[in-house]
């Protein structure tokens, strides 16, 4: 008897082990023990979309989160999660100067947290309190299309500055984005406004104007349009000019003396839906592989110390840009700069 009863006990202990190694293993698998988390995230990425699908699929390998993204121009972003700031439908922004995630941060759009792999990134780079973190850097360049170059201009030498860019041989043969909707248009005319003084800026885009064929939405498309052969200059950021020249484009770069750039940000959207899924990205965004991933495809420079500079790629120490652009001038400055764009035709 005493042994029937002993054996009883020993099953019951037995079936509850099974029970808790059975809970225990579904329990890791939908990530409440830190293995992969079922869920999806919303993210918003100025990043061109190529970029972001493969590292967001990294993380779905990693993590098992899914993912919605909508690709954005950075003006459009900005409005986007200002206006959707009482019910917001995003979770994590991705790319964009980081002057943009200021404007969201002083707007109460966006969540602190700082990650614990942002340690050995430079303070200039990284908002202190954990709003954005920066995760690559670009600055302005002129793109040139060499073979039509040569078919208009011959041997001339190619513009060195901004306002070799003013020479009315340049009619309708440049291209550069509005920046009242593109991050890079505005870091160009920002950069500009801390070298010379917002007046001499205004008076240099009112007299580039008649050499613009175009002013589209979108930063990346006036090379694009340049390399197809629509018109010779596009004023974009370098990173984009490596990256179609690397596609096979007779491209060549020129950074300008006085050229801001753009750090690239992270930010998490402050009460989306899936906030602890942001935070995952953020940290899995702050890991090396998404840096190489990135710098390899993009042609820009990682803002992590141990990510080097990617073949085809540019160590912007080697040109002339303006390291002491002020990301935080640039941000408070925003609205009056665009406004006062705005009247120019």
């Amino acid at each position: 008897m005493a042994r029937q009863k002993k054996n009883k006990s020993s099953i019951i202990i037995l079936s509850v082990i099974v029970v808790v190694l059975i809970a225990g293993f579904f329990g890791y698998k939908s990530g409440m023990f830190g293995g992969k988390t079922k869920g999806k995230i919303t993210v918003y990425s100025i990043f061109q979309e190529e970029e972001a699908r493969k590292i967001l699929d990294r993380f779905k390998e990693e993590t098992g989160i899914d993912y919605d993204i909508l690709r954005l121009p950075s003006g459009e972003a900005v409005s986007r999660v200002q206006n959707e700031m009482s019910k917001p439908q995003a979770d994590f922004l991705m790319g964009g100067p980081a002057d943009s995630h200021v404007v969201l941060k002083d707007a109460g759009a966006l969540e602190a947290y700082v990650s614990p792999n942002a340690s050995d990134i430079a303070d200039n780079m990284k908002d202190s309190e954990g709003f954005w973190t920066g995760f690559y850097l670009n600055p302005i360049a002129i793109g040139i299309n060499e073979d039509r170059w040569k078919e208009k201009y011959g041997n001339d030498p190619y513009p060195e500055t901004f306002k070799d860019l003013l020479d009315p041989k340049f009619k309708g043969e440049i291209g550069m984005s509005d920046p009242a909707t593109s991050g890079t248009a505005y870091t160009a005319v920002a950069s500009l406004a801390q070298v010379w003084g917002p007046d001499e800026m205004i008076d240099f885009v009112r007299q580039l104007l008649p050499n613009l064929k175009e002013r589209p939405k979108s930063g990346i498309e006036p090379i694009q349009k340049a390399a197809k052969g629509e018109y010779t200059i596009g004023v974009t950021f370098l990173g984009d000019q490596l990256k179609i020249k690397k596609q096979g484009n007779p491209i060549v770069s020129i950074v300008p003396e006085g050229a801001g750039y753009e750090v690239g940000a992270l930010s998490i959207i402050k009460n989306g839906p899936n906030t602890e899924a942001a935070k995952k990205l953020m940290d899995f965004m702050l890991t090396e592989e998404p840096g190489t991933i990135y710098t390899s495809s993009a042609f820009s420079v990682s803002v992590k110390p141990s990510i080097p500079v990617p073949e085809g790629g540019i160590d912007i120490k080697t040109t002339k840009y303006n390291t002491s652009y002020d990301l935080w001038t640039a941000a408070s400055q925003r609205k009056e700069l665009q406004n006062a764009l705005k009247d120019l035709k």
